[in-house]
């Protein structure tokens, strides 16, 4: 579960608020006028979100890697007709 603290009281208590992610894994999102601007999470979180991340793109390239041309056609063309048939207007209930 994370913290919610507007930007100035982050900014009166940055140190505080580093230890608190630091040293007790808390995490904090910053607003600004009340609206999320930032997320503080701690750098072993971080750390492992990059790397799936990485994980997930190396993978995506690898299998972008596979395709053949005639494979990107197929999928255009499913893709064009999931999104005419999405666009359809659908019949009015009486």
């Amino acid at each position: 579960m994370y913290k919610t603290i507007s930007a100035l009281k982050a900014r009166q208590n940055l140190g505080q608020v580093m230890n608190e992610v630091a040293l007790k894994g808390d995490e904090y999102i910053i607003e600004r006028a009340g609206k999320p601007l930032v997320a503080v999470i701690p750098i072993e979180k971080y750390q492992s979100l990059q790397q799936e991340w990485d994980e997930f793109f190396e993978s995506v390239s690898a299998m972008s890697a596979n395709i053949k041309e005639e494979d990107y056609e197929v999928v255009n063309r499913l893709v064009d007709e999931a999104v005419r048939a999405y666009r359809k207007p659908k019949a009015k209930k009486r």
